[in-house]
């Protein structure tokens, strides 16, 4: 039995645009046969459930990652979860408030977001991430929070949470773009724990798992696994991080690396 993880955007799909959210053909075929041979295919991915495209979570996969490795589902139970603390939320959630920047809270099986916060809303849809995916009525200390995304069309406004941030917390930037988005996370979480506690949880061998990206984010979980596989469109630091380099997304890179290890005919 192997445990196969996917990494979501230039890896099973092509983009974040809507017209580019589906899996090929080729790639639902193999993880197909990987399934009927009794192996385990895992999503991991930095987003909540809430943001999966509705066909990733319809396909069948017998788990997700998700969150940087905070929330781990299987077979559409939670085996793993790894939730905030209230006080860091409520906490970043008010210098947010206090400066006029939009945020939504990511869930377990829900996204929260104020209905107010029209900007954000209106970002998100451009990435594909509609109201439907959105919980707008919500008690902030009720619910369990893994990840704050926060959004401010002033790139300075990214100083108000960094310098409030404690050391075991993270967070990753978006400056190209006309305005201001951070993620804020555990340091302790990634795809690498995540998939590790896969492992664990299912009795695993490391020597039997694989992992399939492209992108800065999934060179964590590549030093972790037995078989980290680089797609051929993918960035160079992952690529150097891999044991394998397929083919890009466009030209079968999955489907033909899992004929280059024998797990699939």
């Amino acid at each position: 039995m192997k445990a196969v993880f996917f990494d979501i955007d230039g890896t099973l799909i092509e983009g974040t645009h809507p017209d580019y959210r589906y899996m090929r053909e080729n790639v639902q075929k193999a993880i197909r046969k990987l399934q009927e041979q009794g192996h385990y295919v895992f999503i991991a991915s930095g987003r909540s459930l809430a943001f999966l495209d509705e066909k990733i979570r319809n396909f069948g996969f017998d788990g997700y990652v998700l969150l940087n490795g905070s929330v781990i589902f299987f077979h559409d139970k939670i085996i793993y979860r790894a939730p905030l603390e209230k006080s860091f939320v409520e906490k970043i959630t008010s210098i947010c408030d206090e400066h006029d920047m939009q945020y939504s809270l990511q869930g377990d099986f829900h996204t929260y977001v104020d209905k107010k916060f029209e900007y954000l809303i209106y970002r998100l849809g451009q990435y594909g991430i509609f109201a439907d995916q959105l919980t707008f009525d919500y008690d902030k200390k009720a619910i369990d929070v893994y990840k704050l995304e926060i959004d401010s069309p002033r790139h300075e406004d990214r100083k108000y949470i960094i310098e409030n941030l404690p050391e075991d917390m993270t967070y990753v930037e978006d400056m190209n773009h006309n305005y201001c988005h951070l993620e804020v996370y555990a340091k302790e979480n990634s795809k690498a724990t995540g998939a590790l506690k896969v492992l664990e949880l299912l009795n695993i061998d490391i020597k039997d798992s694989y992992a399939f990206g492209d992108g800065f984010n999934d060179v964590c979980m590549f030093k972790v696994v037995g078989h980290p596989i680089a797609m051929g469109n993918g960035v160079d630091v992952a690529k150097e991080a891999s044991e394998y380099i397929t083919s890009d997304i466009y030209d079968g890179g999955i489907y033909k690396a899992l004929l280059h290890y024998g797990i699939i005919e």
